[in-house]
């Protein structure tokens, strides 16, 4: 078995708290060289939908393939079109990005009830390089943006 045959496209399977097992294709986990803030012994981490969203949804869950831990995830652009995050130099490097049109970013969303009070952290978002699946948690040279956002009234949570 070769490795472009077999061990890399094999599916992984992760038993996770909140979904059940899930299955995972191996050339789709996402490589966190630092892990998460406060999660740092995570590294592999895959993006999965929601059974109740669409495939295009904006909100995803970012699970970690060990199964410890998963965070619901936004695409900012969705609700924020305006964001125009900063990445600092040395994350581009870490992430090994030649070209910014290969990274994609997504903010972790804290969801409340009443959904109203659901807020986004914009300073610190987490950055793919589609290219090679190398991604990071950052914080944004641009500090404008704020780390809790309310999505839903459109203000900073102070």
């Amino acid at each position: 078995m070769t490795a472009e045959t077999g061990e890399n496209v094999a599916p992984v399977r992760i038993k996770t708290a909140d979904h059940g097992e899930i299955e995972a294709r191996r050339d789709s986990i996402l490589s966190f060289a630092g892990g998460l803030f406060a999660f740092e012994h995570e590294h592999e981490f895959v993006i999965v939908n929601y059974d109740f969203a669409a495939p295009d949804s904006p909100v995803k869950c970012l699970q970690s393939v060990s199964g410890a831990v998963s965070f619901t995830i936004m695409d900012p652009f969705h609700f924020l079109p305006a964001y125009n995050p900063v990445l600092p130099e040395r994350e581009k490097n870490e992430l090994e990005c030649t070209d910014e049109t290969d990274l994609r970013y997504f903010v972790i969303a804290v969801v409340s009830r009443p959904i109203q009070n659901t807020v986004v952290n914009l300073l610190c978002p987490i950055v793919i390089n589609i290219k090679n699946r190398r991604a990071a948690q950052v914080i944004l040279e641009n500090a404008q943006y704020p780390m809790q956002y309310r999505i839903f009234a459109s203000e900073e949570v102070t």
